[in-house]
């Protein structure tokens, strides 16, 4: 399945104001060797060093959502790769978050086996733009 060799893991941030979806998701990523840290709100990821690789964010959160973050984050030239999850998908929302954000989109519950391909999609892009760079 999708391993990271220890010496090689990636730090995933999860963002999220649900303790039960950023707690199933530590684990899983843990399990898989990722290093995971959590944020109960979006605010709190922007108090923090903000040195995660990656990035899993709720769409809908309390105060500031997943989007008004990736706006933020973009403008402020931050590439982090940003993976947004959201309870309600719309029809056309994936394309227009990825078109405005750079961002991927997944449904929730978030399918780990989806989960962990756009991470490990993630992890690749990160690779080859250092090669390239």
């Amino acid at each position: 399945m999708y391993q990271v060799a220890p010496q090689h893991a990636h730090r995933v941030g999860i963002i999220d104001d649900d303790d039960a979806v950023r707690d199933a998701i530590h684990v899983l990523l843990e399990t898989r060797g990722f290093q995971v840290s959590e944020y109960g709100s979006a605010q709190d990821y922007l108090r923090g060093p903000q040195d995660d690789c990656i990035l899993l964010v709720d769409l809908a959160m309390s105060e500031l959502g997943g989007l008004d973050l990736a706006e933020i984050l973009r403008t402020g030239g931050v590439e982090t790769p940003i993976i947004l999850m959201t309870d309600v998908p719309r029809p056309g929302q994936a394309q227009r978050i990825s078109a405005a954000f750079r961002c991927t989109a997944l449904p929730k519950p978030v399918d780990s086996r989806s989960l962990l391909a756009t991470i490990a999609s993630c992890v690749c892009e990160m690779a080859c733009s250092r090669t390239n760079a």
